[in-house]
């Protein structure tokens, strides 16, 4: 495999979604050190599905794992692009159940194909060219900063582990938020009324097995604040019968007040 900056497709690591000291880490390292190379070799050998080097799912749990997926909205026939976004932990903890996913056009990786060699950020973080050296958004982590070089990873990482957002939203984002009374940052999505909104909200924040459980922002913090509009007055402008109006009576005052003389 090369590693020019050029050819190297830089990707996240698998423990991406992992938060860090939880208690699953022991057995999802125990399961990738035991399982992991037998459902690569299964996958290769019995199912004819070669996984690209260095390809590996977001491990959250033993056999379960964070993968991405392309979501199009149809609304009265006009179709909207959402890109590649990550599920919710799925079921992977065998060949079988994987590939069922990637034959249904799930990624193991938003940015790349599952059969294309990639490089962790980890084993690139000190190669020469690193797209990671000077990333906008970076959150502060125990053993090691996490750095993030486009909006949508640093949000869904921020999703996962419940992390405030700590940077400003780019341009595009604000230009979208701005057709919605409420919008939610960290899961990008927009609303139009109070109720959807206080329904988004409480389903995050209330336990499992009924929500996610999950710290989340305010209704006030999620509310659009949209500029009043300025409306300008304009000087009234005296129509000409009323200015002669005006002259004729200046002028009858200035004839009594002469007779009165």
């Amino acid at each position: 495999m090369t590693t020019t900056a050029e050819e190297r497709i830089i990707v996240d690591p698998w423990d991406y979604f992992l938060e860090e000291g939880s208690p699953a880490q022991e057995h999802v390292d125990m399961f990738r050190e035991m399982e992991w190379h037998h459902i690569r070799r299964t996958m290769r050998v019995d199912l004819g599905y070669q996984l690209g080097v260095g390809q590996e799912p977001h491990w959250v749990e033993r056999g379960r794992a964070v993968l991405y997926h392309r979501v199009v909205v149809s609304d009265y026939g006009r179709e909207t692009d959402y890109g590649w976004k990550a599920t919710n932990p799925l079921p992977c903890g065998n060949a079988v159940q994987l590939l069922n996913y990637l034959r249904k056009g799930f990624r193991l990786r938003a940015s790349v194909d599952p059969l294309v060699d990639v490089e962790t950020s980890e084993t690139a973080e000190f190669a020469e060219g690193d797209a990671y050296a000077n990333a906008p958004y970076v959150v502060p982590g125990k053993k090691a900063d996490r750095k993030f070089i486009n909006w949508d990873a640093y949000r869904m990482y921020c999703q996962t582990r419940g992390v405030a957002l700590q940077y400003e939203p780019p341009e595009e984002i604000v230009e979208r938020m701005k057709q919605f009374e409420y919008y939610c940052l960290v899961h990008d999505h927009g609303f139009d009324t109070k109720r959807a909104v206080l329904n988004h909200r409480a389903y995050y924040v209330a336990s499992p097995p009924g929500g996610r459980g999950q710290n989340h922002a305010t209704l006030e913090q999620m509310e659009v604040k949209k500029p009043e509009p300025v409306t300008e007055t304009p000087e009234p402008v005296e129509e000409p019968e009323a200015n002669l109006a005006k002259n004729l009576v200046e002028r009858v005052k200035r004839s009594r007040n002469k007779s009165n003389k």
